[in-house]
């Protein structure tokens, strides 16, 4: 079942998908139309989901599920991640490589793959940490790389 995104509860488990390149105005709506018609069937084990999606800073597309009603299941989160494979097809954009750290570096949000990441950033340069996993965590996501997973790459 499809619900708007900012209404969900703050433990709402989130999924977040980044674009290397900053998605434009008709591809953001054209993505969250198709994702928002998948949510409106979303289930697990025939039980509907309840979630919403949102577009955060022209890259990160966030899912995300209020599990106080119903959890996912891997069936469920795979359709998810299958919808999410035909936008990239779709548009000729990767939205699932976990190899690539977001920074922001003078204003500007730069992908960055992590093997590249020691001679470009520094200790205190902001990152986007993609690996939180409840929507109150977006709050925090922007946060400089010590105090994140990828720490160690600096």
């Amino acid at each position: 079942m499809l619900a708007d995104f900012h209404m969900l509860p703050e433990e709402s488990r989130i999924w977040i998908y980044a674009s290397e390149k900053a998605l434009n105005t008709e591809q953001k709506s054209h993505i969250l139309n198709y994702i928002s018609e998948h949510l409106k069937g979303w289930n697990a084990h025939k039980i509907p989901l309840t979630a919403g999606v949102t577009i955060l800073e022209d890259h990160f597309i966030v899912v995300a599920l209020d599990e106080g009603e119903n959890g996912a299941s891997g069936c469920s989160i795979d359709t998810l991640q299958n919808t999410i494979q035909k936008i990239e097809q779709e548009f000729s954009i990767d939205l699932m490589n976990r190899l690539n750290v977001f920074c922001n570096i003078d204003n500007k949000i730069e992908c960055i793959p992590s093997f590249k990441l020691g001679s470009i950033a520094k200790a205190d340069t902001l990152f986007y940490d993609l690996t939180i996993l409840t929507k109150s965590d977006l709050n925090t996501y922007l946060k400089p790389i010590s105090e994140g997973w990828c720490a160690h790459l600096v």
